[in-house]
């Protein structure tokens, strides 16, 4: 996290997520970023039958500078979700 005197600036590598697995909560002083992934994949060809599930889950959690949560902008980028915002 970054923090100057006007603004703040999270960044978090997900480089295995994409942005529709991905939740953010902003308060007034807390953030929160939950990702969760799911994946099945079934095989099956003649006397062969092959299953396999795979989950994979992120969860951050922090208190920031007091800031007003509409303002704050969110982007994903290349596996890097990045959340600003000016201080309230």
């Amino acid at each position: 996290m970054k923090e100057t005197s006007k603004e703040v600036v999270l960044e978090l590598n997900l480089p295995e997520f994409s942005r529709k697995d991905i939740k953010v909560n902003i308060k007034k002083n807390s953030l929160q970023v939950k990702a969760e992934k799911k994946t099945e994949k079934k095989v099956q060809k003649k006397g062969y039958y092959h299953e396999e599930k795979t989950s994979r889950v992120f969860s951050y959690f922090t208190t920031i500078p007091t800031i007003d949560p509409k303002k704050a902008k969110v982007s994903f980028k290349k596996g890097v979700l990045k959340i600003s915002s000016k201080k309230a």
